[in-house]
């Protein structure tokens, strides 16, 4: 068996659809799913289920905290005049975040305890984050190359506010004194990112490498043609379609570069979005009918995942034990000079 990489991709509320799936490996299986990777790497709501499955707290539980806390992290306009207090409160967010970061941050510490950082892990981590205030994009790391310790001594919960940060939807999370946004700006799906970190830091031949994907039906994105061609920044930011066409485009590039990269070795898991669901599928949709929806889609999938029988080796196998190293001495965000 080979170098085995998980990859979760971003896509706020609809993260569920990869915890929902995972929870099914994992009973399926009959353990965490964590074991059976070398690399665990996520985006935005994936970075969340990352570290929860870094600390093999069963997905089931993340399942759980999804559905939970998605409507307290994401509220809904209801009631009486929904769509005047909807546009009200989108023009209320043109000039700032649509929603509080503290609901968030309750949510990831109901997962992980407040004083377990990135050493804590059992398995190693990478997680794409923006940090605005280099100007650098940068990947939150657990200590398991010697040449980056730095991020060793995160509270994880503080890794996992920076790493869901986006951009209009939440304000700009603070870490040592810098200031991140969501990784999503650059790597909605984190593939890639894990891929890079195998080969150059891991040092793992290329040819070794088997990657897992899993997306948040979020890999495509597209316009009618009858809404007309003039978009300005209002029509582009509302519904998220300006955040929906980055992310989407990125997860199809990212699968056709590993696609000719792996071959056979790249698997993607996720469901293509059938007409008619949007409204059920909105990154900040915490509504029942959303769940519903998400959980008949991410159980279609695992059924149809169970006939894959080279992702069932790599789910059967066990990886070893990483090993970590002691926490750098330089704190700064970059000692290295890269960032990723």
């Amino acid at each position: 068996m080979g170098f085995r990489i998980l990859a979760l991709s971003g896509g706020g509320f609809l993260g569920l659809f990869s915890v929902r799936l995972l929870a099914r490996i994992e009973e399926a299986m009959g353990r965490p799913v964590a074991q059976s990777f070398d690399l665990i790497c996520g985006t935005s709501a994936g970075a969340i289920t990352a570290l929860a499955l870094s600390l093999e707290i069963p997905a089931r539980e993340v399942e759980r905290t999804f559905v939970e806390h998605g409507p307290l992290i994401f509220p809904q306009m209801g009631g009486r005049f929904r769509e005047v207090k909807r546009t009200l409160a989108f023009l209320r967010s043109l000039g700032r975040p649509k929603y509080s970061a503290a609901p968030l941050r309750a949510a990831a510490a109901s997962l992980i305890s407040g004083g377990q950082t990135l050493a804590d892990a059992r398995h190693r981590l990478v997680l794409p984050v923006v940090n605005m205030t280099t100007g650098q994009i940068e990947v939150f790391k657990t200590p398991h190359s010697p040449d980056w310790l730095h991020h060793a001594g995160l509270a994880m919960t503080d890794v996992a506010v920076a790493a869901a940060a986006a951009p209009t939807y939440f304000p700009l999370a603070e870490v040592r004194s810098s200031l991140y946004v969501d990784g999503a700006i650059f790597a909605s799906a984190p593939d890639l990112i894990g891929v890079h970190e195998a080969e150059y830091y891991l040092k793992q031949p290329g040819e070794t490498l088997e990657v897992v994907s899993v997306g948040t039906t979020t890999g495509s994105f597209s316009l009618p043609y009858s809404a007309g061609r003039d978009y300005g920044a209002t029509r582009w930011l509302r519904g998220a379609r300006l955040f929906s066409t980055i992310i989407s485009a990125q997860q199809q590039l990212t699968a056709v570069f590993l696609r000719h990269h792996l071959g056979e070795r790249y698997h993607r898991l996720d469901s293509l979005r059938a007409s008619g669901l949007e409204a059920d599928l909105a990154f900040d949709g915490a509504t029942p009918d959303g769940v519903k929806t998400i959980f008949g889609l991410a159980d279609h999938v695992f059924e149809e995942t169970m006939k894959i029988r080279r992702v069932i080796d790599i789910l059967r196998g066990t990886a070893p034990r990483p090993v970590f190293h002691g926490a750098h001495p330089d704190l700064s965000p970059n000692p290295v000079g890269e960032g990723i």
